[in-house]
């Protein structure tokens, strides 16, 4: 009977699970996914759609079970994005430190 119950919540409040993925969605977007990501954010955008037509159908249980997935995968296309920020942060620092090994070796060398 508690199951039952507790189901029945989860399907009476897909307006807030929609709220909550275009909150992710926005977070997504302002990350500026590309590549893999982007297609995180692709698919997030989709799942929202249907999420939004499927609460105008008045199915509930899809229009949460979308929403909860478009949350998923905008959260997944913004940690990737904020990966692929980092990643590019150490490649460029690295690329600058050997930069300034190179000129330290050759400023040596000419002593």
């Amino acid at each position: 009977m508690l199951l039952i119950a507790s189901g029945f919540s989860v399907a009476a409040e897909p307006e807030a699970a929609i709220a909550e993925a275009e909150q992710a969605v926005a977070a997504a977007e302002q990350a500026g996914p590309r590549g893999p990501a982007a297609d995180a954010l692709e698919t997030a955008r989709g799942q929202l759609q249907q999420a939004r037509a499927s609460l105008d159908k008045r199915r509930k249980r899809d229009a949460e079970r979308f929403a909860q997935a478009a949350a998923a995968n905008a959260d997944l296309a913004r940690n990737r994005a904020r990966l692929d920020a980092a990643r590019a942060e150490v490649d460029s620092r690295a690329a600058r430190n050997a930069d300034l090994r190179r000129r330290l070796l050759v400023t040596r060398e000419g002593r």
